[in-house]
């Protein structure tokens, strides 16, 4: 059919998809968040090309949604919107390469803008979900109790490290040392790093001395798929 809409234009709207998806995928996996209806719009308006048959409707359907798509992420730039950029540019690419005429410039945008975003976000959801599944702990975790000496304003972490009369110093294996409170729960969290290259029985030996300090209970390693070593 002459006013078929070019395999070309087709397949980098199908890319315009694929770049938008990853947004989806962040909402479905944290959730929460206030742009979680403006990336879930977002991926809904770059879809929409794909439901035109001419070519005529396909140019036009391109064209709303790559501005749309554009818009969103200028206006909700400070909000992580910017995401739906390269969905919004590809599309253009893709409108652009529906009209008559040979476009290889189109094509060429499109799919450079295409590897790149598809790249990043494989990348970002490795670090963020694949990689930690293959780190080995790199640090103990504990409790602090609200009655530990540890939570006193005159108590210092520094002396955690190098040791007092009421506990042992932890030794040089031990990176970084932190507090945290637990949002309005009495106590806190402990978090002691560890040098990784740290031999078994060293480790063994620094638990006992972590297990040691006032007020610590409930000593373990940490675990990096649940992102709670830092």
């Amino acid at each position: 059919m002459r006013d078929s809409v070019p395999r070309s234009a087709r397949v980098l709207a199908v890319l315009a998809v694929l770049c938008a998806a990853p947004a989806v995928f962040w909402v479905a996996a944290v959730g929460g968040s206030v742009i979680d209806g403006g990336l879930v719009v977002g991926a809904l308006v770059a879809a929409a090309p794909l439901l035109a048959r001419k070519a005529a409707d396909f140019r036009v359907y391109c064209l709303v949604a790559g501005w749309v798509l554009l818009a969103f992420s200028v206006l909700g730039f400070l909000s992580g919107l910017f995401v739906l950029a390269p969905a919004g540019v590809i599309l253009l690419a893709a409108g652009s390469r529906a009209r008559p005429g040979s476009h290889r410039l189109a094509v060429l945008a499109g799919g450079t803008v295409s590897v790149v975003t598809l790249g990043l976000a494989g990348w970002a959801i490795g670090q963020t979900w694949i990689s930690p599944h293959f780190q080995d702990p790199d640090a103990y975790v504990a409790t602090v109790r609200e009655d530990s000496p540890l939570l006193s304003a005159t108590y210092s972490l520094s002396t955690v490290l190098r040791g007092a009369a009421d506990s042992p110093a932890l030794g040089d294996s031990v990176t970084d040392i932190s507090l945290s409170r637990n949002g309005g729960t009495p106590g806190a969290r402990l978090i002691v790093v560890f040098d990784p290259r740290t031999p078994a029985t060293t480790l063994a030996d620094l638990r006992q001395k972590i297990a040691g300090l006032p007020g610590v209970e409930d000593v373990g390693l940490c675990d990096p798929p649940t992102g709670n070593c830092r």
